[in-house]
């Protein structure tokens, strides 16, 4: 199981239609809006690098009103009580 973040900015006024396009990708298992350098923040779980590479470049860089796109692959992660 690979598992990132994909950190994105958004084109001024296209937040929700971003947000729409990201609810229709299988793989996002969450999704926050954030303030800062990075309007939205995603989370996606996949079986390989390969795949996650295919969701990013084929269905993530599709959607209308993406700047830009940083990718993050989580290498460990650690659970807080």
């Amino acid at each position: 199981m690979i598992s990132a973040y994909i950190l994105i900015t958004v084109e001024l006024g296209k937040t929700q239609a971003v947000l729409d396009g990201l609810r229709n990708i299988l793989q996002v298992t969450c999704v926050s809006v954030t303030t800062g350098i990075y309007d939205i923040i995603v989370r996606i779980d996949t079986e390989s690098l390969e795949r996650l590479y295919e969701i990013t470049v084929n269905e993530v860089h599709k959607i209308d009103g993406i700047v830009s796109t940083t990718t993050a692959v989580i290498e460990k992660e650690f659970k807080t009580e």
